[in-house]
């Protein structure tokens, strides 16, 4: 007895899927009696799908014109995205449809009636082109590895990469979206690029902020360029489903990508760089059957060629950084070349750092006052064509009152203080520091500005100033963009001081030009201190006093009539003195239009006033370490009295227009022919003033008042003009001896030696005698005073004389106005009133 024989295994199993039943059970009947496993009938793509939920079939007979809202084309695509081997089924096919039904790869047609040998062969034909096709498909995943290899290995640009990637994945495993993160603890960096495929299929770049969501924390924004957001990088394999909700709940960034970009699965996979890093990539899809295992194995095989492609990138970044910040030390140093204006550094500064940092404004904080030089700011700001200018404070900053100025001072003083350390100042916490101090927060305010950091300088290992740069976006800087800044800010500081150096000798290259200048005036015009000639008992309590007070460093005031030689005793004073080796600095205060004296004394800063073209050292810095003599003392205005004494009690100056004191080292001697103390109590001198002057007076007498010294005075000035002239002058005449003993000698010194020099021209014989006799000048004889008229008379009497001379004419140069030193509309106001025509 036979053991009855099992069923025989089926062909290989087939879906039916004709919208024509009639056809579709026929297929069914035939197949079935050649030994296939039929899974079933669909007359929809919707039934299609249901019944391939579960295992797929070998073959499915798909109806090209299926009906319904999806025809057979669509489905095809869906059989062919998950590697399902279909032949269609058609009839009366047109060249249109045909060039679309190869477009989905199928593995062959069938037309309408079929004949059953025609049905069994194609199946076969199918069975046998998918089975070898895998074949096909692994020989074209090298192939592709290849050429992804080719198409990356030469890209240097992160975002050129990334396309590329994108690209080259999408045509073997569909996605929407790509996200690849790059952490470098070591660096404290995080890069992170997010690409979505468009509408036209095209790969865009998407801000990895619209990731995260609007109801991201400030905390998490702030440290999104040193770590990624959340965890997903850590995770690898396929989410799909339930695991996919799962993933979203927990995760920020597969949430969002699941409501901006409709995601409904996500395969995340680790790339291993050579250097430490936390590398990933991940891929979403709007397809919940997305990333078969064998699509996650697939792009698997090409990570080796994007780690290594990402190795090259990160290599060719950090070499292009190191070029850039080289590039940029350069700049730096260049714009600091000496002898170039303030005006232009900032910006030249400002135009170095922006190819390695973003900004839109730029601060040297304190340079100014380290150059002396004064300006309202050294601030340069970005402009809409790229370029960067100078941006003056008084534009927007309006100080009305003394306190509005005291606060911003303060607020200056605070945010000094903060700049000693490099600071990053970027989200809220940014945003809280600015609005702390009134100036980061006005200049926050007017330029939009909402990130910034800022570095000190040293100057010879003390910080003297900072370097503020600041952007209009929330997040511009990080703490490797703080780190490139201290880097740059060496060779800032470096450049900085080479400059203050170029400044300095250039200073003291004018104050040892002006001291030349007068140092060689001083020589023409002056005499040596052993000229000093006085035997009488006089000229010796002078000397007396000038040998004890020399030595010292106090303040000295000359008295005496003019001519008796105040300044050959302020010389004294000097060579006698500790820093006789320097230069003494002459000033006549009588000779100086009241205007300039303030600025000859204390000097003035480039701008200060108009004609002021550049910064001019003052008298009081050439005298530093040295003497200055103050000649005519009471002639000085009662307005740069003040500012004299605040040098001589604080000793220090500040220079027209200057925001600063400058201290100076100055020994002061004056000298004057009035009597200070009349002028104190006439209200013409301060009284605070003359005490500080009068330290220790030396009085001059004058040359009345020692006789005994006119002689030997004119034989001095007689040696000296023999020798100017080329004349064998000898001595003196009897009686020209006897008119110098018996002249009073008004002028005093002076007068003496200009009348023997006017001798000494004329002079035709060794001995000298006066051209002319000596006679004081006769009395002027009294006159009786004018008699009082009125005051309207007297003015109409001025003003007629005036109009006399000039012509008629009231206006203009030479006119009546102007010789009567008036304004010509006072002048008319004054003739209609008076009545003059």
């Amino acid at each position: 007895m036979s053991l009855p024989s099992s069923p025989a295994e089926p062909l290989a199993t087939v879906l039916i899927v004709e919208d024509e039943f009639i056809v579709a059970d026929d297929l069914r009947r035939r197949l079935t009696r050649a030994g296939y496993a039929v899974l079933g009938l669909a007359a929809t793509a919707a039934e299609a799908r249901q019944l391939l939920a579960g295992a797929p079939p070998s073959v499915v007979l798909l109806d090209i014109f299926l009906k319904g809202p999806e025809s057979g084309l669509d489905l095809a695509g869906w059989l062919h995205e998950r590697q399902i081997p279909f032949v269609y089924l058609s009839a009366n096919l047109n060249n249109e449809v045909l060039a679309a039904a190869h477009v989905t790869q199928p593995l062959g047609f069938l037309n309408k009636p079929f004949r059953e040998k025609d049905v069994l062969a194609a199946l076969e034909l199918a069975r046998y082109r998918h089975a070898h096709g895998e074949e096909a498909r692994l020989r074209r995943q090298r192939e592709l590895q290849v050429a992804v290899n080719n198409d990356i290995a030469r890209l240097y640009d992160r975002d050129e990469l990334c396309q590329a990637i994108a690209t080259q994945l999408d045509r073997l495993v569909p996605f929407t979206l790509l996200s690849l993160r790059i952490g470098l603890p070591e660096e404290q960096a995080f890069y992170w690029v997010v690409l979505h495929k468009n509408a036209a299929g095209v790969f865009e770049k998407v801000p990895p902020l619209r990731l995260l969501g609007p109801d991201a924390p400030d905390a998490l924004l702030q440290r999104l360029t040193e770590r990624p957001p959340d965890e997903v990088g850590e995770q690898t394999g396929t989410f799909t489903g339930a695991a996919f909700e799962e993933l979203c709940r927990t995760q920020r960034t597969a949430r969002a990508a699941r409501e901006a970009f409709g995601a409904r699965a996500l395969a995340a996979f680790p790339v291993l760089l050579k250097r430490h890093s936390f590398t990933s990539l991940q891929l979403a899809s709007p397809d919940p059957a997305a990333f078969a295992p064998e699509q996650y194995a697939t792009v698997a095989l090409l990570l080796p060629q994007l780690a290594l492609a990402l190795d090259n990138l990160l290599v060719c970044e950090e070499i292009d950084a190191r070029r850039r910040q080289k590039v940029a030390e350069l700049a730096l140093v260049s714009a600091f070349r000496n002898g170039r204006e303030l005006e232009a550094i900032a910006p030249a500064v400002a135009q170095a750092l922006q190819p390695v940092l973003p900004l839109d404004l730029l601060t040297l904080h304190g340079v100014d006052r380290v150059l002396g030089i004064v300006q309202d700011g050294i601030h340069a700001s970005r402009q809409p064509d790229g370029s960067f200018r100078l941006l003056p404070a008084a534009e927007f900053v309006h100080l009305p009152d003394a306190a509005a100025r005291l606060a911003w001072q303060q607020a200056t003083l605070e945010l000094e203080a903060l700049m000693q350390q490099p600071t990053l100042n970027v989200g809220e916490a940014g945003e809280t520091r600015r609005a702390r101090n009134l100036v980061a927060r006005r200049y926050g305010e007017h330029l939009g500005l909402r990130s910034s950091m800022y570095v000190p300088l040293a100057v010879q290992g003390r910080p003297v100033a900072a370097v503020v740069v600041a952007s209009r976006a929330p997040y511009a800087y990080t703490a490797r963009d703080l780190r490139l800044l201290q880097e740059l800010s060496r060779p800032l500081a470096l450049a900085l001081e080479n400059l203050l150096a170029f400044e300095r000798i250039k200073t003291l290259g004018q104050q040892l030009a002006l001291e030349n200048t007068y140092l060689a005036e001083e020589i023409r015009t002056t005499y040596n201190i052993g000229e000093i000639i006085g035997t009488g008992p006089a000229m010796q309590a002078l000397f007396s006093s000038l040998g004890l007070v020399a030595g010292t460093d106090a303040t000295v005031l000359i008295t005496g009539e003019t001519g008796t030689g105040k300044e050959l005793v302020a010389r004294a004073v000097h060579e006698l003195s500790a820093c006789a080796a320097r230069t003494m600095i002459k000033v006549n205060c009588a000779a100086l239009p009241p205007h300039l004296i303030e600025s000859e004394l204390f000097g003035h800063e480039k701008g200060s006033f108009t004609g002021a073209t550049d910064k001019r050292l003052g008298k009081f810095e050439l005298a530093d370490g040295s003497t200055i003599f103050l000649d005519e003392i009471g002639e000085l205005p009662l307005e740069l009295q003040a500012k004299l004494l605040r040098a001589l009690q604080e000793r220090e100056i500040e220079r027209v227009g200057g925001r600063h004191p400058i201290a100076v080292d100055v020994r002061i001697v004056a000298a004057t022919n009035r009597d200070l103390k009349q002028e104190v109590a006439a209200g013409r001198f301060r009284s605070d003033l003359y005490y500080r002057l009068n330290v220790f007076p030396l009085a001059v007498p004058p040359l009345r008042a020692r006789p005994e010294d006119i002689l030997p005075l004119a034989t001095h000035f007689l040696h000296r003009f023999a020798k100017k002239l080329g004349k064998p002058l000898t001595g003196l005449a009897a009686d020209t001896a006897q008119q110098l003993l018996a002249y009073p000698w008004p002028g005093n010194v002076r007068e003496l030696e200009h009348v023997l020099e006017r001798a000494a021209i004329m002079a035709r014989s060794p001995t000298l005698s006066l051209a002319e006799a000596l006679a004081p000048a006769a009395a002027p004889a009294p006159t009786a005073a004018p008699p009082v008229r009125p005051f309207a008379d007297a003015a109409r009497e001025v003003i007629v004389a005036a109009l006399a001379q000039a012509a008629g004419r009231v206006r203009g140069a030479g006119g009546a106005a102007e010789l009567l030193g008036i304004k010509p509309t006072t002048l008319e106001a004054r003739m209609k009133k008076l009545g003059v025509r």
